[in-house]
C-alpha cells in the first residue's frame, strides 16, 4: 500500500511537462507580488486618491506665502481647476529628469486653471535656485520645505512624487517616481478638470 500511494504522489508531481511544484513556488511568488502591489500606495505616500489634501503654507522663491487653502477647498480665494504639487531635491536624479518636462506644461497648464507648484525637501533658496537655473527651470511656483514638514505632512517616502489635487481640496490622482512624458501629466491634470 505504502508503495501504490508513494507513486500517485510522484506521479501528480510532474505530468508530461508540467511541474507542479514549480508551479506552486511560482504562485507563491506571484501572490506575494500582487500583495506588495495593493499595499504599495501606503509604502510610497500616506495620501491616498479621494483623501482631503492637507492645507499648508510656505515661502515662495521671491519671499510671497504661497497658500494651499488659497486654490483649494471650500475656502479658495483663486478661481482654478486644482493644483499638481510636486516634491522634488536636487540631489533627485527622476527629479531632474522630470522637472525640464513639467516646467514646459505650466503654461498649457495654467490656461486650463491649473497651477503648477514645485516643492523642495530640505533644501535652502539658494540651492534650489542654482539647481532649477542650471535645468532652465522657471515657470513653476517654487516653494522650500526647508525643514521636511510638508513632506511629512503628505507622508512622502521618497521622491519624486506628484500629487494632482483638486479645486475641491481632494487629491484626484498620485503620480509616484519619475514622470517621463506629457502624456501622463495632462491624463492626471485632466482629473482635475470639471
Amino acid at each position: 500500500m505504502k508503495s501504490s500511494t508513494a507513486m500517485i504522489w510522484c506521479s501528480c508531481e510532474k505530468i508530461g511537462n508540467w511541474d507542479w511544484k514549480f508551479d506552486l513556488k511560482i504562485h507563491k511568488i506571484i501572490f506575494a507580488a500582487l500583495a506588495i502591489l495593493v499595499f504599495a500606495s501606503t509604502v510610497f505616500a500616506a495620501l491616498k486618491t479621494n483623501d482631503t489634501a492637507p492645507i499648508f503654507s510656505l515661502r515662495d522663491v521671491e519671499g510671497k506665502d504661497f497658500n494651499l487653502n488659497d486654490y483649494v477647498g471650500a475656502a479658495r480665494k483663486e478661481s482654478g481647476n486644482g493644483i499638481v504639487l510636486g516634491f522634488f531635491a536636487s540631489w533627485c536624479v527622476g527629479c531632474r529628469n522630470e522637472l525640464p518636462l513639467i516646467n514646459s506644461l505650466v503654461d498649457e497648464l495654467k490656461g486650463k486653471g491649473i497651477k503648477v507648484v514645485i516643492v523642495d525637501v530640505k533644501e535652502d533658496f539658494n540651492t534650489i535656485d542654482s539647481f532649477l537655473t542650471g535645468l532652465k527651470v522657471d515657470k513653476a511656483v517654487v516653494l522650500s520645505d526647508l525643514h521636511g514638514k510638508i513632506a511629512e505632512l503628505y507622508g512622502v517616502r521618497f521622491l519624486p512624487v506628484t500629487f494632482f489635487i483638486g479645486a475641491d481640496g481632494t487629491v484626484k490622482h498620485i503620480i509616484f517616481g519619475e514622470i517621463d512624458n506629457a502624456k501622463e501629466v495632462r491624463k492626471s491634470a485632466g482629473k482635475l478638470l470639471p
